[in-house]
């Protein structure tokens, strides 16, 4: 489905000031970095830095995209192996950072160095975590809510994964990222089962 143009645009700002903030955190170390200075690098007032951000810290984490409407329509109704709709779904997921593989890179430094900016980042993972129990609960409503939300966290644990190995350059693609990690995770959880 494609975004209607006002929503297009919407995200190209949010995108442009977001790498505004990363790359002027990387040049100056994020302590140095102004709204001021990120509205200037963005080509915005700083008045229309805040229409999209409160502060330079949700600046650099952004909007990461959530699961895709119709991937989570197409797993609520799956039939086949949970585990692979599972991945399904994570790849419809991350296949929307395809094209962001420098925010990505970005983000991951900050993260490491900025307590507040990996707050609000595991905050936003534990919302997709949140809203992938939810799918989970569509698709198995007999399941407990514990081990739903354990599936789902863990499932974002793969994501996360995949996402450092595509982004440290140890994979080519994210699929074939979360291709690695899915193949040991569940080499991993047969050690559980034996």
């Amino acid at each position: 489905m494609k975004l209607p143009l006002r929503e297009r645009r919407r995200l190209q700002t949010e995108l442009e000031i977001q790498r505004a903030t990363l790359s002027l955190a990387q040049e100056q170390g994020f302590d140095n970095v102004t709204t001021e200075a990120i509205a200037d690098r963005a080509g915005i007032s700083p008045r229309t830095f805040f229409n999209y951000y409160p502060n330079k810290e949700a600046a650099a984490v952004g909007r990461p995209p959530g699961f895709p409407e119709h991937a989570k329509a197409v797993f609520q109704a799956g039939q086949g192996p949970i585990r692979d709709d599972l991945r399904n779904l994570l790849v419809a997921h991350l296949d929307q950072l395809a094209e962001r593989l420098d925010i990505v890179q970005r983000i991951g430094d900050l993260w490491r160095e900025n307590g507040k900016v990996k707050w609000m980042l595991d905050t936003e993972i534990e919302k997709l975590s949140a809203e992938l129990g939810d799918c989970l609960a569509v698709r198995l409503p007999d399941m407990p809510p514990r081990l739903r939300q354990s599936l789902a966290d863990w499932t974002m644990r793969c994501s996360g994964l995949a996402i450092g190995l595509w982004a440290s350059g140890e994979a080519q693609t994210l699929p074939e990222a979360l291709d690695k990690i899915w193949a040991e995770q569940l080499a991993l959880a047969q050690f559980l089962v034996t």
